[in-house]
This record gives C-alpha cells, structure tokens and sequence, in this order.
C-alpha cells in the first residue's frame, strides 16, 4: 500500500504533509540538487484512478479538454472542467494497454471520481482508484542513463512505454524528466538501483514542474481558472477540433474570440519574502482595490528566492508591476513562447 511506502520515507527523514512528502530537512538544498543534478522524488500525493471497460475512451473523450481518441501510447494534460469552463480539475492521462490511468492530487481525487462517476449512465465503463500503485519522479542530466541502469525505456516526451510491470511518461523539463508509475512493491525497490540520482521531497519536485511552466490545481484553486488562463492551450493541453465535453463552448470562445484577459506567468520573489501559498491574490498598481492575480503554486529555489507560477491580469503584466503583499514580483522567461499568443 502506498501508506507503508510513505511511512518508510518519513523513517528516512521525510517530512509529511497530509499526503506529500515535502522534504528531507532542507528544501534550498533539495531544490539545487534538483536543478543541477539527477534526482527522484517520490509523488505519495498524487493519486491513480484507472477507468476501464469497452467505452472507457469514449467516456474520456467527452469529458477531458483533450483528444483522447488520439492519445495512442502516450501521456497528456486534460482539464476537467465545469459547465462554466472553469478546471475541476487537472489531470496526466496515460494510455497503458487497454486501460487509462489518471494522475490527480489525492487532495481532490475523490470529488473528481465521484462527479465522473455520475455521467457513465449506462456506458461499459470502470473507475476503480489504485492505491497500491505509486509514482515516482526522475529528472535531470543522467535521468535517461538511470532508466536504462533498471531496464526500463526512456520514452521522449510526451511517449510513454510500459516495461517490467512500469510505466514511463516523458515530460516536461528543462532537464529531461519522466513519470515511473507501476506496483509500489516494483517502484519503491528502484531508487536503491539509481545511487547517482539523489533524493528530493515532492516541494523540489513541484519547483520543477514551476520551471517547466507546468500549473498544478488543487483544492484551493478549483474552478479558478479558464484552461487557457493556466497556458493549457500552450502545453498541448486543450485539443480545439474535438467533440463537445463539459465548458467547451466557454473554452472554445475564448480561444476564437480573442477574449483571454489573464494569462499564468512564471516569476520569483526575494529570499526573504514570506510564501505565498495556492490561491494567494495579488495587486497591482494599475488595478487599485481590485485583484491583479493568483498564485498557483510557489516553492522555494536553490539560493532561497521564491520561484512561483501565476495566473495574472495581461494588462498589470504588461504595466511592470505586480505584488505580492508589499513585494514586487520579477518576472521570468517560461520554457515556451507566451507573448505571441497573448
């Protein structure tokens, strides 16, 4: 059970919380292993739930922002979305035989699998929630030379290929990353066969998903956020020429229309600044008294800065100031073009 493998963490010094194991004493430290070295970081906070059956991809591909008739031996992002085009939910969808695996933070997987469980009706669709599976992160220089070490494939994003009972997702990264996801009996035994990749809490772990602009939704910014608000459409996470799905008119709108006002934007605070936590809402001068922004997620870097991910007003971006409580954000380049797409 996953459990006992995050019990075995904490004995190793890891620090829980709920669900995430965030670090191991010093998450500076962690985060500039992250970003120079090979690292693996066990996701004890994400969650599976495998969905079955003759129309499991029919069912998805009504329900997800993305082509799921098209996804072949792959993995990909899929916003789950309400009536309004507001994103439940953000998902990592991955094709392993006849079955899909949804990759959701535990802290809203259930109320996910629950609402998708009231549209199967009479469709010959399982979900079933896979708790003694795990997934483990790999990323950095050696990542590749570390899978091929256990014999396992290192897929090209967004590829995944399936070896030995595990499943391996290309992500990503500035560095090349990957997904390990398989029985937690077969996945918790490979760190011990990677002595060149260090380990890291899932905190240095989110603050790469930061640096490759990838947004995280959880329970405090559910229903937040359009897709495209979150770049979505700029990481292959929204397919404009499928069938309906729930939001698509809103989403579709957006796209066709021009109408996009916000947009997430990657920046850092100062060391010493306080740290913003998901939702967090941030101000701007040419928006007094009114909201300019809100935090995605924010996690502390190699030298103790504060990188985060932002949905933001285009209109307070682009007049150079945006605050987090008293302090200037200083924004930064994300890893794929914005500015012509806004």
């Amino acid at each position: 059970m996953q459990r006992e493998w995050k019990a075995e963490l904490i004995e190793a010094g890891g620090r829980a919380e709920d669900d995430l194991i965030a670090d191991y004493g010093d998450r500076k430290a962690e985060a500039r292993a992250a970003h120079q070295d090979t690292v693996w970081s066990a996701l004890t906070h994400i969650g599976l739930i495998r969905v079955s059956g003759a129309d499991a991809t029919t069912f998805l591909h009504s329900q997800f922002s993305n082509d799921i008739k098209g996804l072949g031996e792959a993995s990909q992002l899929d916003a789950y979305c309400t009536a309004q085009g507001r994103m439940i939910a953000l998902l990592r969808v991955a094709h392993c035989g006849d079955d899909y695996f949804l990759m959701i933070p535990k802290a809203i997987q259930a109320a996910v699998q629950k609402r998708l469980a009231l549209y199967i009706l009479r469709a010959k669709v399982q979900l079933t929630s896979v708790p003694e599976w795990a997934i483990l992160g790999l990323s950095g220089p050696a990542a590749a030379e570390c899978l091929k070490k256990v014999g396992l494939p290192a897929p090209a994003q967004p590829a995944a290929a399936t070896q030995n009972e595990v499943t391996v997702m290309g992500i990503p990264g500035r560095a090349p990353r990957y997904l390990l996801m398989g029985p937690e009996a077969v996945i918790r035994g490979l760190p011990e066969r990677l002595p060149q990749a260090l380990r890291v809490g899932g905190r240095a772990w989110a603050w790469l998903d930061i640096q490759a602009g990838l947004p995280t939704i959880g329970t405090e910014t559910s229903e937040a956020f359009v897709p495209q608000m979150a770049n979505l459409d700029l990481l292959e996470g929204i397919n404009f020429r499928k069938g309906c799905y729930p939001g698509q008119e809103i989403v579709a709108r957006t796209h066709y229309l021009g109408r996009l006002k916000q947009r997430m934007y990657l920046a850092s605070l100062p060391a010493d600044t306080s740290l913003p936590p998901p939702g967090a809402t941030l101000a701007a001068p040419n928006l007094p008294g009114q909201p300019a922004g809100t935090v995605v997620d924010a996690q502390i870097g190699p030298e103790g800065e504060i990188d985060l991910l932002a949905v933001i007003q285009i209109s307070s971006h682009d007049a150079g100031s945006v605050l987090w409580q008293d302090t200037e954000l200083r924004f930064r380049d994300l890893p794929y073009p914005l500015a012509a797409s806004c």
